[in-house]
């Protein structure tokens, strides 16, 4: 799935036309651990928008008076955590340049265990339905790994 900023409905880069980075550096982001997710964060980093303290700090009175830095954060989203979240988030008009996806890890010797497999099959049928309204969502063939 398509990854894209979220931020509350009144942020004043909703109103923002021609959205870029830059307009996001502007404000603050969703704080990720350092090395958790190597992939996001070098991505982040090639656009300027890491999580580092320095950028977190700037103010700027026009853009931000008025409003608390939790009011002003800028998160991130897929149309599956929008769907499911009920934050009250709404999407930017700016996606990020990567995707995101959901894996179920379980320990090899459950791999086949009928409770695992009806659980699978659960998942499996309601992201069914959610990939039916968002096309966004591509569902990949099931099959386990071993390694």
């Amino acid at each position: 799935m398509p990854v894209f900023f979220v931020a509350s409905p009144d942020h004043p880069l909703m109103s923002k036309r021609n959205l870029a980075y830059s307009d996001v550096a502007e404000y603050p982001t969703l704080g990720l651990p350092s090395g958790a997710y190597p992939l996001v964060e070098a991505s982040l980093k090639s656009i300027g928008l890491w999580n580092d303290f320095v950028r977190m700090s700037r103010y700027r009175r026009e853009a931000w008076e008025g409003k608390t830095e939790a009011e002003l954060t800028v998160g991130y989203g897929t149309v599956l955590s929008m769907e499911v979240s009920g934050s009250g988030l709404v999407p930017l008009p700016l996606h990020l340049p990567f995707d995101s996806g959901e894996v179920m890890v379980v320990r090899r010797d459950f791999c086949s265990h009928p409770r695992l497999l009806a659980l699978r099959d659960l998942i499996v049928a309601r992201l069914r339905q959610f990939a039916r309204r968002y096309p966004e969502i591509c569902l990949e063939p099931s099959s386990p790994r071993h390694g």
